[in-house]
């Protein structure tokens, strides 16, 4: 790819949403584009996909942005193993496939973020990614949890995300602040 090449329109979209053009964002936009192609899918209308996604990087965005694949629905799981790896389930065929980054897929690639880019555009698949089919249990639908008003900062807080002490109701930042919990939880 070159300064005057330009990008695909799916990938104009991606940048739109994330704000820049970045090689972690590439990353995210071929793996997307494996993912698809791997499962026969689309844009998900509603928790049809899920993602579980094993880093909270740059490379994430693309998958909400082309697969609808996002927190606020609930069909966007973050695990934080630090690691490139995105396994893409598909709820309407129960199939799920895991697209993981390869440690050497950017050997010899210049330490410069114009080369890195394009390199991730042009690099055939298998040269950027393991794509492996994979069994995994279907994550559970999103949920709509019951909110509860703590005692000490009057704000509402999912139930699962409270703090019980002496019959008073406690948010998580309240409750750390009371010595109720630790910052690990």
């Amino acid at each position: 790819m070159t300064a005057s090449t330009a990008l695909p329109s799916d990938l104009e979209a991606v940048v739109a949403f994330h704000g820049h053009l970045c090689p972690g964002l590439v990353i995210g936009y071929r793996a997307a584009l494996a993912a698809v192609s791997a499962l026969h899918v689309g844009r998900a209308p509603d928790e049809d996909l899920v993602l579980l996604a094993e880093n909270d990087s740059c490379s994430v965005d693309a998958f909400q942005a082309m697969l609808s694949t996002t927190l606020g629905k609930g069909n966007l799981r973050f695990i934080d193993n630090g690691k490139q790896v995105f396994t893409l389930f598909d709820r309407r065929s129960g199939r799920a496939v895991r697209v993981a980054f390869r440690y050497d897929a950017m050997d010899g690639i210049a330490d410069d973020r114009a080369a890195r880019i394009a390199h991730l555009l042009e690099a055939p698949t298998d040269g950027l990614f393991h794509v492996n089919m994979v069994l995994i249990q279907a994550p559970a639908m999103a949920q709509r949890l019951p909110t509860f008003r703590c005692a000490r900062c009057q704000e509402g807080a999912m139930g699962t995300r409270t703090v019980m002490s002496e019959d008073q109701v406690y948010c998580l930042p309240c409750a750390r602040d009371l010595g109720l919990v630790s910052d690990g939880l």
